[in-house]
């Protein structure tokens, strides 16, 4: 999206003592009306916008713009399947199944069970951060726990 608005500039005018390429004052009168467009249009096409036509009064066309329901977990969830189901090839996939373990989320992310849950441990203990996560958890959790809280 943005490309195609600073496609929009063109080469710079030759230079001169004064002035050299496209006046911002005419190029954003020209086209600032059409980012907007453009911005809206992307965030339509990704689902977290819905355009609505209505008539105000039954005559005038409005249009409007409310926010859409994306479904933001359903492709993250199944590529996290995919390298789970492949044992986590690569180091990302390591690493996220370590911070998986490392925030408790692994009984319920899993989807092979047991040997899901150790190999994400495993993971877990050989990531430095995400023992680093780990142990911060663990502990924000003990001194929650039996703190007395007020």
């Amino acid at each position: 999206m943005l490309s195609t608005l600073l496609g929009t500039l063109g080469a710079p005018a030759r230079k001169s003592r004064f002035f050299s390429g496209t006046s911002p004052r005419v190029w954003t009168r020209q086209y600032a009306r059409n980012a907007e467009e453009l911005h809206l249009a992307h965030l339509v096409e990704r689902g977290l916008l819905r355009r609505e036509a209505r008539r105000v009064l039954g005559v005038f066309p409005s249009l409007r713009h409310v926010p859409g329901d994306p479904d933001l977990t359903g492709a993250t969830r199944w590529r996290f399947g995919q390298a789970e189901a492949r044992d986590f090839p690569d180091a990302r996939s390591r690493a996220l199944a370590g911070l998986v373990s490392a925030t408790g989320l692994a009984g319920t992310l899993t989807t092979t069970g047991r040997e899901g849950r150790s190999a994400m441990r495993t993971a877990r203990r050989t990531h430095w951060i995400a023992s680093a996560v780990h142990q911060n958890v663990r502990q924000s959790r003990s001194s929650s726990a039996g703190g007395g809280g007020g």
